[in-house]
């Protein structure tokens, strides 16, 4: 890879000291003269018509400011950007235990409270649908009356699914089943609204995709998107809950309502119930090979349960089809995956978005086939890692696929894979030792034919310093820092001379939502762009300032070199120059993806997809007596292009493994009947500080053209592999499938009984 002045060097992540201190703002931690407390009523059901609701005595209470229900929104009475099917507070039926159905504002925590408890509600309990297989069926009862319970059907299909088992030597086939999960990021929902003097509404959220939200905050009042603004501060965590709005609408209704400021914060169990999840599964997986391990076929049906509003189930479901063979090339396949309404919890955008479900199926069938086959399980993997140029997708190849195989053999070193043998399998009579790798990939944009794009401005001072305006939020992956490295390394300044703002809609454009892995990309690649005139000003200044030829002069960490030579002029004298000549020291840069155009071998047309890989190895400890798990090692190797921030990148990669494991071993919302029974952190388990293993990281650093500097994104890619290397190594332990999420003691011991181990 390219050397590099800042790229590539660890920095302390921005405003991490204010963070560790206690110092840093959040949401919650703003207050506002006259300000209000917010909060929602939720249902008492899962599904259930309404026959009243009566607010009098609520409205009636000394302190109680405003009282909403769905008559008194000016405007849309609706959630969501891509399908706006959840209202935001209902009047007529209840369909999941987090609808809400009015909202308050009060004059403090407690009285709001208390008009809560006001509210006097008739219910008329109805039969809700809770099994989405049964959903699915002909003549089920139906989430809503005027559609089918089956919202949508994915189907990614390429060459013959028929003649390629035909083909096949061996045929595998199983049913796999993923769990519930909750986000549990550290800092719940919340927003703070106001009416600023204009008229306008100033919304204070913990924010994903702030011009997203605006749009929706606009919709519901009636008013242009001009006149609302959204502000993101700092963000404890989000990992996809906060990707849709949550309540900052319902904060922003309540301050036009009452032309106070409004502070609303949902409590843990109030996060639990309401927002988003990940989507439970149940996936159906034939795989067809040839005896020296060539996969001819694939054929996957998922089905996934969305709750009764669609979020972004549709699209989680649709990235499940189009993952549907994992890392690998396959010539025949039929990838589907369904999207089904029930009276559940709401389901949609988590961390992996639909590829750590269908990873967890991929790479354990293919331990599976690997067994059957009497293969190493490494080298059947080798046998059908995608390569560049080989179909990933129905219209898509892989560009540069050269860190599959790359990661594997990485991994493989790392772990000593093929001396695994000279390790005791048996160090105790109750113990048992197994190995087990998995790999992944994970593509990078929405892909071609979707509008996905982001925009920056860079504003550099007359003292040399810079301010980057992005609409991108950094929800604690080391966005903005990644950002100000970038700037930096264009400008030839330090990286502590820049300065990223925090997300806000009237200064900045948008730049999509943070998710995907995408900011790397999609904003290092627009405020490089909008660095680049900058630049170019700042050369030329050079140039003449030294008379030297312009081919020999550059400038790095704040100074003008000749001939990789510093001389005493700095950038900062230069900006100083350019300010002086009325010359433009601000840009904006605007990014969005290249698909570039191929044939497919059926003749038709598609397109190239950036993908990255990544591969880990999982060293595991099993008591057969009692079912528990010991994680002895974790190898992680993943193709992130060139390393931006070394411990960003290691957090990011740590974290998602953690994830990873959490979801693996011991994570999983209960529900039952629509109701989660598990709503608060001493009943969901979620890995803590002494459930860390020993985890080796290492790179591939594979550069890609349309990537910033050959940097790519690392938030989700490890989150999708680990769970499945550890489950691959249970499984090579007691010598039973793993067929299920999470792999608790329970599970496990289930396994060896039926083997009878």
């Amino acid at each position: 890879m390219a050397e590099f002045d800042v790229v590539g060097k660890r920095l302390a992540a921005v405003d991490s000291r204010a963070v560790v201190m206690g110092k840093a703002i959040y949401c919650p931690d703003l207050e506002f003269p006259n300000m209000l407390i917010g909060k929602l009523l939720y249902s008492a059901y899962s599904c259930a018509r309404i026959q009243k609701i009566d607010v009098t005595k609520a409205r009636e209470l000394p302190g109680v400011a405003a009282v909403l229900t769905a008559d008194d929104i000016p405007g849309e009475n609706s959630y969501l950007y891509w399908y706006p099917d959840q209202p935001l507070l209902v009047s007529d039926q209840v369909r999941y235990w987090g609808d809400a159905i009015v909202a308050i504002a009060a004059e403090t925590e407690e009285i709001a409270r208390a008009a809560l408890d006001a509210i006097d509600i008739e219910y008329l309990p109805l039969e809700g649908v809770y099994d989405p297989e049964e959903a699915m069926k002909p003549g089920a009862r139906r989430v809503f009356a005027e559609k089918d319970n089956v919202h949508s059907h994915f189907v990614d299909e390429w060459g013959n699914i028929d003649a390629g088992l035909a083909l096949a030597d061996v045929i595998i086939e199983n049913t796999f089943t993923t769990q519930y999960l909750e986000h549990a990021m550290l800092e719940t929902e919340s927003a703070v609204a106001y009416i600023d003097s204009d008229g306008s509404v100033v919304v204070y959220a913990s924010a994903q995709a702030p011009h997203r939200d605006r749009i929706q905050i606009a919709r519901a009042l009636g008013l242009p998107e001009a006149m609302v603004r959204e502000i993101t501060p700092r963000i404890g965590g989000a990992f996809g809950a906060k990707d849709e709005a949550h309540i900052q609408i319902h904060a922003a209704l309540l301050a036009y309502k009452t032309g106070r400021p409004i502070k609303m914060v949902r409590t843990r169990e109030e996060s639990i119930q309401t927002h988003v999840k990940r989507h439970p599964t149940k996936i159906r997986y034939r795989t067809g090979a040839t005896r020296d391990g060539k996969l001819t076929a694939v054929h996957m049906i998922a089905i996934g349960d969305t709750g009764p509003y669609v979020n972004a189930g549709e699209e989680v479901m649709m990235v499940m089809a189009e993952h549907g063979v994992g890392p690998y090339f396959v010539p025949n396949v039929r990838s589907e995956a369904f999207t089904v309404l029930t009276n559940n919890p709401i389901c949609g955008a988590f961390r992996g978005f639909g590829g750590s479900q269908v990873n967890f199926v991929v790479e354990r069938q293919m331990d599976e086939l690997a067994r059957a086959l009497q293969m190493d399980p490494l080298e059947i993997r080798h046998r059908n890692g995608l390569k560049t140029g080989q179909r990933i997708k129905t219209k898509a190849v892989v560009r540069l696929g050269d860190g599959m195989q790359a990661c594997l053999e990485k991994a493989a070193h790392l772990s000593a894979w093929q001396e695994r043998g000279k390790v005791s399998r048996q160090p105790a009579p109750h113990l048992r030792r197994g190995w087990g790798i998995a790999a992944g990939s994970h593509t990078i944009g929405w892909g071609c034919g979707i509008s996905d794009h982001a925009t920056a401005e860079v504003n550099m001072a007359p003292d040399g310093s810079v301010l980057v305006r992005t609409g991108a939020s950094d929800m604690g992956q080391g966005a903005h820092t990644v950002l100000a490295q970038f700037v930096a390394e264009r400008l030839g300044i330090l990286s502590s001379e820049v300065k990223v703002n925090k997300p806000d809609t009237a200064q900045a454009a948008d730049a999509g939502s943070s998710v995907g892995s995408r900011v790397t990309i999609f904003s290092g690649n627009a405020v490089i762009r909008a660095a680049e005139p900058i630049r170019q000003v700042l050369l030329s200044l050079a140039t003449e300032e030294t008379g030297a030829d312009p081919a020999l002069v550059s400038l790095h960490q704040g100074f003008v070199y000749i001939e990789g030579e510093r001389l005493s002029l700095k950038v900062a004298d230069l900006a100083a120059k350019a300010y002086q000549k009325n010359l433009p020291m601000q840009a904006s840069g605007f990014y969005s993806m290249d698909y570039p155009p191929v044939q497919l071998p059926d003749g038709s047309e598609g397109y190239e997809q950036l993908v990255t890989f990544g591969a880990h190895v999982a060293q595991v400890l099993v008591d057969i007596e009692t079912g528990q798990v010991e994680v002895e090692k974790i190898i992680a190797v993943h193709d992130v292009g060139q390393v931006v921030n070394p411990g960003g990148l290691r957090g990011q990669i740590e974290g998602g493994i953690l994830m990873s494991l959490g979801s693996a071993l011991m994570e999983e919302l209960l529900v039952d009947h629509g109701k989660i029974l598990n709503t608060s952190l001493d009943s969901y388990l979620i890995p803590t500080s002494f459930d860390t293993t020993n985890i080796k990281i290492d790179v591939v650093e594979l550069s890609d053209p349309e990537t910033p500097l050959g940097a790519k994104g690392i938030g989700e890619p490890s989150t999708r592999i680990a769970a499945v290397a550890v489950a691959n190594a249970i499984a090579d332990a007691i010598g039973a499938p793993i067929m299920q999420l999470p792999m608790t003691p329970e599970s496990v011991l289930e396994a060896i009984q039926r083997v009878g181990n």
